[in-house]
């Protein structure tokens, strides 16, 4: 179900029909930003630091509703079919989403979708439940070889962690021998069935584990990205450690998109509403504090993440074993 969050804001969906004034201003009238994954994971947390600067800077209400599903196709799809009046826009990350699409098409081309801009690069890392001691990466494959661990987890199979999951259960060089996927609607509901004791590992974005990271509610083992982590500066490349650079799936590009055919000027209105609120004092302490990236990419940086993802993730990864698996 979809959930409203604060942004500035109040938890309605905003107005309906066009949102241009008499005098064809935009906005005239309360926005709705929709985040495909559940409330707690990185794609929403940001969101709840740079929606409510969006809003000050544009003078509206945008509520956050959180719509996960179908690895986060649904939500997307919801954003996809939206009216291209500049109502509705939304977050997603390549080639999280991209890769959702790929192993179980949509009815919709998301490479139609307008860009926003970009707002961050997000690597991926692995958490695991303090109780099981895990001492690094090496530590970790060792312990699924041996069969002492079985369950490992992540977002929606069919989804980007679920098919990094499976490249590293496949590459011999990696042999990461889990038993079981369990799949969830975001790195939130993921990290905190690590701290559960659900499952003992997962793959997590750093921004949904840096919560239960710091007060040592999960162990970070090791990032996924050959570039590392801000949040997690002193955390172990997969590539320093005599794995293979795995970089066109273990980070995200995280992005902002409008419906098809969304004119230019509510592209521009808002992308300049998303570069300003990059700048704030507000969201300018917070990446400060957590180590959370933030830097503002154009509209055609968006888009092109989107495309790189559907022309490079098929020359690597095999998709219909990816299908077959899910």
């Amino acid at each position: 179900m979809a959930l409203s969050g604060p942004a500035g804001c109040s938890g309605l969906t905003g107005i309906g029909g066009n949102n241009s004034g008499s005098d064809g201003s935009y906005p005239s009238g309360d926005l709705t930003y929709i985040v495909p994954f559940s409330e707690g994971g990185g794609t929403d947390t940001y969101a709840r630091q740079v929606i409510p600067e969006m809003a000050n800077e544009l003078g509206v209400n945008i509520a956050i509703e959180n719509i996960p599903g179908a690895a986060s196709l649904r939500g997307t799809g919801q954003l996809y079919h939206s009216k291209p009046d500049g109502q509705t826009f939304g977050g997603f990350n390549p080639p999280s989403t991209p890769v959702s699409a790929m192993v179980n098409p949509p009815d919709y081309d998301m490479k139609k979708l307008v860009g926003v801009g970009t707002y961050a690069r997000t690597p991926f890392v692995i958490v695991a439940n303090p109780k099981y001691e895990i001492k690094d990466f090496s530590d970790l494959i060792s312990r699924y070889q041996n069969g002492d661990l079985k369950k490992f987890g992540g977002k929606e199979r069919g989804g980007v962690d679920h098919v990094l999951a499976l490249l590293m259960k496949g590459n011999s060089d990696y042999n990461l021998a889990w038993n079981q996927y369990v799949g969830y609607d975001g790195s939130g509901p993921a990290v905190q069935a690590v701290v559960s004791d659900e499952i003992p590992i997962s793959i997590s974005t750093d921004t949904a584990a840096e919560a239960a990271a710091s007060d040592d509610r999960v162990d970070t083992i090791v990032c996924l990205s050959s570039e590392g982590t801000s949040v997690f500066p002193e955390l172990a490349k997969v590539s320093d450690q005599g794995f293979p650079n795995i970089d066109f799936l273990g980070q995200l590009s995280r992005g902002m998109f409008l419906p098809p055919e969304t004119s230019d000027d509510v592209v521009q209105t808002l992308t300049e509403a998303l570069k300003t609120a990059l700048q704030t004092d507000r969201v300018q302490k917070w990446s400060e504090n957590t180590g959370n990236v933030v830097e503002y990419g154009s509209p055609d940086a968006a888009e092109k993440a989107v495309k790189d993802a559907f022309e490079q993730v098929p020359k690597n990864v095999d998709l219909e074993k990816v299908r077959n698996e899910a």
